[in-house]
């Protein structure tokens, strides 16, 4: 009796994301193994398996493994499958890019009394990595710069457009306020920034962007951020009109830079940080990251 129909079965089950049918395919016993230098943890039992599809289907909601190859010998069978999906939840620390990531998988598995009691599992884990911007390139043999979360900040936002001046198009976006939360820094947007946005002739946007941040304890952070922003004519006209747009159909980057008199927070006047943007008709959000 071939086994390859079930390991066929499995991958339909992570496909679907149908926890109900775990107890079909997998032993209650089950244990899945990874290399000592990976960073997945063993996966035990049904509970286990459980919550790693919750976990990869949170953070890829369309996750799909798509197999390109099954060998069977005895109580084991070999799959060579390719793993695709868009990043539209935290992973591994890393906040959602919308980028969508393929990464090369194989692994064992021995099937004992027809369901699957054990997984040997190789990830491509460092495409997986790059593709999510979580590792970068050492042009010239430099030491690699690292990114750390700094915050994520979301403020209400509302438009006005000048229209074109002799210097291009100008929009002013005034920032009716919002919050910044992260791991050292946490606090309101107050009333009042904004961004004088300059549309170029190419139809990129360069953004100056003026903020002020209050902290939780009452410090006050200026920060001004230069960027650029790019989309089609469509994707401008969605997000104008309300209508739910992806991240990943359009370029929002910055780079933050920080004043503050405060102690406390004097480490901001002294660090270079990087942001991706998202941005609604109504609300503009940035995940920011300190450059180590």
């Amino acid at each position: 009796m071939s086994h390859k129909p079930l390991i066929l079965k499995l991958h339909e089950l992570w496909n679907a994301g149908d926890v109900a049918r775990i107890g079909a395919v997998y032993a209650d016993d089950f244990v899945a193994h990874f290399p000592p230098t990976s960073e997945l943890p063993e996966r035990h039992g049904l509970d286990g398996v459980a919550q790693s599809i919750v976990r990869i289907r949170a953070a890829f909601p369309d996750w799909h493994e798509a197999v390109d190859d099954l060998v069977e010998e005895g109580d084991r069978v070999v799959s060579r499958y390719t793993s695709r999906g868009t990043h539209r939840g935290p992973f591994w620390g890393i906040p959602p890019t919308g980028r969508t990531i393929t990464v090369a998988e194989i692994s064992i598995f021995r099937i004992a009394s027809g369901r699957v009691a054990e997984q040997w599992c190789l990830v491509d884990e460092l495409a997986r990595m790059e593709q999510l911007g979580g590792i970068l390139e050492r042009p010239g043999g430099a030491t690699r710069p690292s990114l750390e979360l700094l915050y994520e900040v979301s403020m209400d936002v509302e438009a006005h457009d000048v229209g074109p001046t002799p210097g291009g198009h100008r929009r002013i976006v005034v920032v009716k306020g919002g919050r910044v939360e992260g791991p050292r820094l946490r606090g309101d947007v107050l009333p009042g920034g904004g961004d004088w946005v300059l549309e170029r002739s190419d139809g990129s946007r360069q953004l100056d962007v003026r903020i002020t941040l209050r902290t939780d304890d009452g410090q006050l952070i200026y920060a001004a951020y230069g960027g650029i922003f790019h989309g089609a004519p469509d994707v401008m006209r969605r997000i104008l009109a309300g209508e739910p747009v992806e991240p990943s159909e359009y370029y929002f980057r910055v780079s933050p830079r920080f004043e503050t008199a405060s102690e406390r927070y004097a480490w901001l006047n002294r660090i270079v940080a990087i942001g991706v943007g998202r941005r609604t008709r109504t609300q503009v959000a940035y995940t920011v990251y300190a450059v180590g």
